[in-house]
Parts: C-alpha cells; sequence; structure tokens
C-alpha cells in the first residue's frame, strides 16, 4: 500500500492512518476499480445512488405508466439507445432519422427523448469520473521524485528550490482538467434542471433537448437558482470555480511556467508542492491582463481537498433536490 501525503511525498505503508493532520491518498494493494481511499471519501458512494435516482426521476417524468414503460422497453431496437451515443453503434445519422421516420415503434419519441436526457446524467457520471481521476493523479505526480531534486548549497541543508520538469507540467494538466471537468458539470446540471422545469407534454413529433442551447451563463431561468448550499448559490466558491476554469480555457494555462517547489531539510526532501493563485472573493487578483499572482503562498496541496468535498457536497444536494424534482 502506497500513501500520498498532502506535502507530495509518497510512503510505502501496510496500515491504514487513521490519525493525522495532513491529508493523505492511500493506493491500496488491490486490482478493483475504487482502489484509492482518502478522508470524507465516503460521499462518494451517496453521490452514485443519487445519481442512479435521477435516472429514474427522468423516467418517471416523462412515463406515466412504469409498466408499459418497461414493456416497451424490452422491444426496443438497440438503435433507440446507442445510435448517435456510444463508438461501437456504427449507424450513420442519415440512416438513424430514416429508421425513426419508417417506424411504428410505440411512444418511440418519448423512449428518444428519454435517452437523450439519461445521455446528460451519464455524462455527469463521466465527468465525476475525470474530476476524481485528476484529484488523485495530482497528488501522485507531485510526489514523482525527478533528477534535477538537487540542493547544492552544503553550507545550509534547508532551503526550497523550484523545478521545471515533465511531471510538473503534468501536475499542472491535472489541476488545468479538474476545474474544466468541475465546470462541465455546471452546465449540465443546468440542462438537466431545464428539462426537469420545462418539461415537455407533446411528443406526436421527435423533439430535440430543450436545454440544447442552455449553459451555466442560463441559470438564472431556473428556479433552484440561488438555492443554499446546491451548485446554485451565488457564492465565492462558485465564483472561484468559474474564474479558474474561465482562466485555464481562455488563457490555456495555471502559469506561464509550470513548477514545482522542493523543501529541503537537513538535506532531504520534506515536501513538494504546486501553487494557488492569489484570489479576491471568488476572482483572480488581477492587474490589467496580469493575472498570475502568487502572493499568499497558498499551496494546491492544502486547498484542493476542501475544494473536491464542498463540491461534490453542493452536487449530492443539488440532485437531492432535483430527484424531488422541486424545480
Amino acid at each position: 500500500m502506497k500513501t500520498y501525503y498532502q506535502n507530495g511525498i509518497v510512503e510505502d505503508v501496510h496500515y491504514f492512518i487513521d490519525k493525522t493532520d495532513e491529508f493523505q491518498i492511500q493506493e491500496l494493494d488491490n486490482e478493483t476499480q475504487n482502489r484509492f481511499t482518502y478522508p470524507e471519501d465516503s460521499i462518494n458512494y451517496a453521490l452514485d445512488g443519487e445519481i442512479c435516482v435521477l435516472y429514474d426521476t427522468l423516467k418517471d417524468m416523462i412515463f406515466d405508466d412504469i409498466d408499459q414503460y418497461y414493456q416497451e422497453l424490452s422491444i426496443l431496437p438497440i438503435w433507440v439507445q446507442e445510435a448517435g451515443q456510444n463508438s461501437d453503434c456504427v449507424i450513420s445519422v442519415d440512416t438513424f432519422n430514416e429508421w425513426i421516420s419508417e417506424s411504428n415503434i410505440p411512444n418511440l419519441y418519448k423512449h428518444l427523448y428519454l435517452v437523450d436526457c439519461q445521455f446528460l446524467v451519464g455524462t455527469i457520471q463521466n465527468l465525476l469520473c475525470a474530476m476524481e481521476d485528476a484529484f488523485v493523479r495530482y497528488y501522485k505526480t507531485i510526489a514523482i521524485s525527478d533528477k534535477e531534486e538537487k540542493y547544492q548549497d552544503l553550507t545550509n541543508p534547508n532551503g526550497t528550490i523550484f523545478v521545471l520538469s515533465e511531471s510538473s507540467t503534468r501536475a499542472s494538466a491535472m489541476i488545468e482538467t479538474y476545474f474544466t471537468k468541475a465546470y462541465s458539470i455546471l452546465d449540465i446540471i443546468c440542462k438537466i434542471c431545464y428539462e426537469i422545469q420545462f418539461k415537455y407534454e407533446d411528443f406526436s413529433v421527435h423533439k430535440k433537448l430543450k436545454s440544447a442551447d442552455i449553459l451555466w451563463g442560463s441559470r438564472k431561468k431556473l428556479l433552484i437558482n440561488g438555492t443554499p448550499n446546491t451548485l446554485f448559490e451565488k457564492c465565492d466558491f462558485i465564483s472561484k470555480i468559474e474564474a479558474l476554469r474561465n482562466e485555464i480555457v481562455h488563457n490555456g494555462t495555471w502559469e506561464l511556467n509550470p513548477k514545482k517547489f522542493i523543501r529541503f531539510e537537513n538535506g532531504l526532501v520534506k515536501e513538494r508542492f504546486m501553487l494557488f493563485p492569489d484570489m479576491i472573493q471568488g476572482h483572480l487578483s488581477t492587474s490589467k491582463s496580469r493575472r498570475h499572482f502568487f502572493s499568499s503562498r497558498i499551496k494546491v496541496s492544502d486547498i484542493l481537498p476542501c475544494i473536491h468535498l464542498e463540491f461534490k457536497k453542493r452536487l449530492l444536494k443539488t440532485i437531492e433536490i432535483m430527484n424531488c424534482r422541486e424545480l
């Protein structure tokens, strides 16, 4: 078993560390899917359960007779659910449209619409997996020892250097991925809330999703907007997600030269870390075109676990409200 500490140091251990003030991710010695564990990661199971309920929430919203739905589902051709959704389905868009126009499948348009709505739910699951992967891989990457890790001042074995390396670039990419995926969840959650709030009543023709053009910027149209403890609450936390994603997407990088810092004590590496940019009330500290200031010296490893947990708590609360259809 390996433990990736908050300070970027990796150790081999053969037990769980329960009492420590330092955040840690443990990599278990097995091949199971959830082989990484860290404090308060049990929320992942609650999220999984609530997201699965969301599939049924959408189904119940569209189909009044559930027994009839499952009866129809049992005889639906596979293309209804797979065409235009998955790469293992080789049906072209022209063939898909032709089959729809020629079909006499009962409630076909309802089934097509439900599949499109549930595709959004599956997308949230994929994005959450990508966030989780980026979160874990950041700690794994920052723990990698670089050949450049040499402290030269022999008269003082204590000090900090910075390293520009492949692992530094990779760690920066993990952070960038994390915030872009988090923001994508905001977009998709908006779409699903829109479909629930403005649900279709008429399925006499094949329709596209009402939310096709809805993104995070359209959230003011939603009744859930502003709800406390959800992703829709107006707060510095959500503003921070927005600001970092926009900076990464529109200006391309976490900083000009991605680097990690290495702190030595008595000539030995005691900590590896990257820095989090200065922010004021959820916005990047800015002077004209300069937006990458790091004077606060906040470490990514210190703040990322808090961000990760709060985002998932807010997502869980949001989906709970959606499943109650209180929109």
